[in-house]
């Protein structure tokens, strides 16, 4: 395979068709760049130094253009009507050109292999190492994966057992809720089993009371304070713990009674300066004048401000030795804690 010359032109490098420019320096070049270069140019000036190796070109034949395909008859006549010597001196310059031209592109190929050759092992290096930090960012997210994937079974077992803990304590807060509201409804309804009670027994007891005041009230002395309407009332309502409410008896001696107007009355005095007050028919208050006896030391106390209901008894004034204690806020009684 015969070697086909190439423009010693770097920027060129095109292999060579039937003309090109030769140098008496070993150098060829293409025709478009030897006018681009002006090594054809006229002017001296502008073609001394070769574009490849910088030489000066002094004589008009150091740079002709020359036939790179020559016909049969050129061949016959080049040489023709030279001496052996000559033909021998001609031959042996083509072929050191010639073989200088295939050194350099020999020169030519190696410094690009080894320009490729170098830029191959950067790429190369370049490309293990892109090739190891992938590998290593892989291995990276493949363990962050991973732990992000036991981390999601660990929240969504946890998830699931909060779940379960939140529906055991939704259940267990229903029933409690059951359960307060059924608390809630006995005991709101024994408090209106109690309350009905109270009013019953209430209703039942005031007129059994208030007959036994009236029928008694001359066989009872002042001194029996014994409260047992407070008592009866107190233990049947089931709101009190069986102890009995007091209230404070009018003393036996004649000097706490009350004075009226300021003036003063001695122990054998029986009526209050005054006389004493009861109610007449329609609970209208009146005076009495009729003097009360004293028996010994002991004083019969007196009802005032006694007005019982008009559907049970008269409006009549009663006194006698009796003393009843009312409980708090009787309906239809307003004794407030008077003696009858």
């Amino acid at each position: 395979m015969e070697h086909t010359l190439i423009c010693n032109n770097l920027q060129c490098r095109q292999e060579l068709g039937e003309r090109a420019l030769v140098t008496t320096c070993s150098h060829i070049f293409c025709l478009e760049c030897a006018e681009r270069l002006g090594i054809t140019g006229q002017e001296t000036e502008r073609r001394n130094t070769c574009p490849a190796c910088h030489s000066h070109f002094n004589n008009p034949d150091d740079a002709v253009i020359t036939n790179l395909s020559p016909s049969e008859e050129y061949k016959t006549t080049i040489l023709s009507g030279l001496s052996p010597n000559i033909v021998m001196e001609c031959t042996s310059r083509a072929l050191s050109f010639w073989a200088y031209q295939t050194t350099q592109d020999m020169y030519y190929q190696q410094y690009l292999y080894k320009t490729l050759a170098e830029k191959y092992s950067a790429l190369n290096i370049r490309l293990e190492k892109t090739v190891s930090d992938a590998n290593t960012e892989i291995d990276g997210l493949q363990h962050r994966l991973t732990g992000m994937t036991a981390e999601q079974d660990a929240l969504r077992r946890k998830n699931e057992e909060i779940g379960q803990a939140y529906k055991e304590k939704t259940r267990k807060v229903l029933q409690l809720q059951e359960l307060y509201d059924k608390v809630k409804r006995r005991a709101e309804l024994g408090q209106i089993q109690k309350a009905a009670s109270d009013a019953v027994d209430l209703t039942l007891e005031t007129p059994s009371q208030l007959n036994q005041g009236i029928a008694g009230n001359n066989g009872v002395p002042e001194s029996d304070n014994t409260p047992a309407f407070s008592q009866r009332r107190a233990n049947g309502s089931g709101m009190n713990t069986g102890m009995p409410r007091s209230y404070p008896a009018v003393t036996r001696e004649s000097t706490l009674w009350p004075r009226v107007g300021g003036a003063s009355r001695s122990e054998s005095t029986a009526t209050p300066l005054g006389g004493f007050r009861h109610r007449g028919m329609g609970g209208v208050s009146a005076r009495t004048s009729t003097p009360v006896p004293v028996v010994g030391n002991i004083r019969p106390s007196t009802a005032t401000d006694f007005a019982p209901p008009r559907n049970h008894y008269p409006g009549i004034g009663i006194t006698s030795g009796i003393r009843v204690s009312q409980p708090d806020n009787m309906p239809g009684l307003n004794m407030h804690g008077r003696h009858l």
